[in-house]
């Protein structure tokens, strides 16, 4: 691109979700809890609603509480119950997602099915969180 700064140019892209919520601060403690999520940046206002940037391993994610004037729901506003699904869907691949998918749900996540070896060759479980956002928990398997 023509207009581009240099320090433009030279940023790596990348894409993080950023996931509404209907209580920011306590979603923060959730994903602490349940995934050993780090906090890498939050501000808060001065009603306690919150804005924070996670990282799982080297994967990052927003959370922050929704926000109806910018257009900003949580799956509660929208009516979303686990059963009936989400439009977005996380994917964590890790090396034990049993492991995970166990901490998750002693965290406070719901089961939507287990862990279990797929016949398209994952290993892999399926949760909604506190706030209705679902989670794929999984990993490839190994060839033969």
């Amino acid at each position: 691109m023509p207009n581009e700064s240099p320090r433009a140019k030279d940023q790596k892209t990348s894409i993080s979700p950023m996931l509404s919520v209907r209580n920011g601060a306590k979603a923060v403690e959730f994903y602490k809890a349940a995934f050993g999520a780090g906090e890498l940046f939050r501000i808060e206002d001065e009603r306690g609603a919150v804005v924070a940037r996670l990282s799982v391993g080297e994967s990052e994610f927003w959370v922050a509480d929704e926000s109806p004037e910018h257009k900003n729901f949580s799956p509660e506003s929208l009516g979303a119950e686990f059963r009936g699904g989400a439009t977005v869907r996380m994917v964590m691949v890790v090396a034990d997602p049993d492991a995970v998918f166990a901490r998750a749900v002693k965290a406070g996540a719901t089961v939507v099915w287990p862990v279990e070896d797929k016949e398209y060759g994952w290993r892999v479980g399926r949760v909604v969180d506190p706030f209705g956002h679902h989670w794929e928990i999984g990993k490839p398997l190994a060839d033969g």
